[in-house]
C-alpha cells in the first residue's frame, strides 16, 4: 500500500500532467476570455488628440462632427456640426468619445452573423460611429444596438444594457454602461449659452419691452448683516421705480437667464436691418449682468408653432426659442413686486 507522501506526490504528478495536456492558458477558452475582456478600441484614447471628424448616423438621421476647416468663420480648433455650421457641444463630444475608449468586450452573446439583426447591430440598424483622423483613417467604427429589455420595478438603480459590436467583427457583447448618441444634427450644438454660470452669479437683469414699454430692470442687494438670508429682500426693482420684489420672482428669472437655451438653429445671421427685417427683432432686449460683465439677447416674432426667434449678442447664428422660456422672462411689473408691500 502507498505510504501517504508517495500518494501525494503522485496525485501532484498527474495534476501536471493533465495541466500541460490541456494547458488552459493557451487554450481557445482562454483566449476568448481575454478577447473578451480587452478594450474594444485600445488605441483609440491615444489616437484622440487626431482625430478630425465624428459621423453618427441612425435609420432616420445623420450628423457630421468635424473641425473647422480653413474658410470658416471659426477658429481651426473648433469642433462644428457641418450642417449647421455651429460649434459642437464639446462637453457632450468628448463625453462620447471617452465612453467609447472604455468600452470592453466582456459579455460575448454571439459570434454569428446572422444574428446581427436580432440584437439591432446590422450594418443599417442601430446608431452606428465612425470616427476619422486627419489623414482620412478610420479609427472608429462601432454599432449600437437594441436595448435589452429589462423588469426595472422595484430596482432603485437600474442598469440598461444595450447590444453592440465594432462594424468590421460579427462579435456582439452586452454592454452595461450604455451610450446612445442622437444622429440628429441639432442635439449636438452647443446652445447653452451661460453654461456653468450659477444663478447667485447674476447681479441685474434688465428687459426693454419694445411693444407695450413695460421696461424694468432688477439688481440684486446685500441683505443687512442682522437679517435672515430666507426672508430678507435679495432683489430690488430699480427701474421704472424703486421697490422691493419678491425674492421668488428674482431668484426665478435669475435661473431662467442661466439656464437660457436655444430650442433650435436657423441660420447664420446676416446684417442687423436684414434680420430685424426677417425675425422681427426687437420685441425684447434682455441684458443680464454677471459680475462685471453681460448677455445681452432679443426675442423676435413667432417662429414655428410654439417657439420665437432669438438673437444673442456677439453670436453668429439666430436661434429659436420654446414659448415656455419666453413666458418665464417676460415678466411684467406687478408679478415681480413684491406682495407683502
Amino acid at each position: 500500500m502507498l505510504s501517504n507522501r508517495k500518494l501525494f506526490l503522485l496525485v501532484i504528478a498527474v495534476w501536471c500532467v493533465l495541466l500541460m495536456r490541456n494547458n488552459p492558458w493557451g487554450s481557445d477558452a482562454h483566449q476568448q476570455t481575454s478577447r473578451q475582456v480587452s478594450l474594444l478600441f485600445p488605441n483609440l484614447a491615444q489616437q484622440l488628440p487626431q482625430m478630425q471628424r465624428v459621423e453618427i448616423s441612425d435609420k432616420d438621421s445623420r450628423v457630421n462632427l468635424q473641425l473647422a476647416g480653413s474658410d470658416s468663420i471659426y477658429s481651426a480648433e473648433q469642433w462644428i456640426v457641418e450642417s449647421k455650421n455651429h460649434p459642437v457641444d464639446r462637453a457632450r463630444l468628448m463625453y462620447l468619445l471617452d465612453g467609447i475608449s472604455q468600452l470592453r468586450g466582456i459579455d460575448l452573446v454571439s459570434i454569428r452573423k446572422s444574428s446581427h439583426e436580432l440584437y439591432g447591430v446590422n450594418d443599417g440598424d442601430g446608431t452606428r460611429v465612425q470616427a476619422y483622423d486627419s489623414d482620412g483613417n478610420k479609427i472608429v467604427d462601432w454599432i449600437a444596438g437594441a436595448i435589452r429589455s429589462q423588469d426595472i420595478a422595484g430596482i432603485e438603480h437600474p442598469v440598461f444594457e444595450y447590444y453592440m459590436r465594432r462594424a468590421d467583427s460579427n462579435e456582439v457583447f452586452l454592454s452595461g454602461g450604455a451610450i446612445q448618441p442622437s444622429a440628429t444634427p441639432f442635439d449636438w450644438c452647443d446652445v447653452n449659452f451661460l453654461r456653468g454660470i450659477d444663478a447667485e452669479h447674476v447681479k441685474r437683469i434688465g428687459r426693454l419691452d419694445f411693444q407695450r414699454k413695460l421696461s424694468w430692470t432688477i439688481e440684486r442687494v446685500q441683505p443687512p448683516p442682522a437679517a435672515s438670508q430666507t426672508d430678507a429682500a435679495r432683489w430690488l426693482l430699480s427701474e421704472p421705480l424703486d421697490a422691493t420684489i419678491d425674492n421668488f420672482s428674482g431668484d426665478s428669472l435669475a435661473f431662467s437667464c442661466v439656464n437660457l437655451q436655444a430650442s433650435g438653429v436657423v441660420g447664420l445671421a446676416t446684417t442687423a436691418a436684414i434680420d430685424d427685417q426677417s425675425y422681427g427683432f426687437p420685441q425684447d432686449r434682455f441684458i443680464v449682468g454677471i459680475g462685471e460683465n453681460e448677455l445681452q439677447f432679443e426675442l423676435g416674432s413667432p417662429a414655428r408653432d410654439g417657439h420665437r426667434y432669438l438673437r444673442v449678442s456677439g453670436l453668429q447664428h439666430i436661434y429659436t426659442i420654446s414659448d415656455f422660456e419666453v413666458g418665464q422672462l417676460r415678466q411684467d411689473i406687478r408679478s415681480l413686486q413684491d406682495s407683502t408691500q
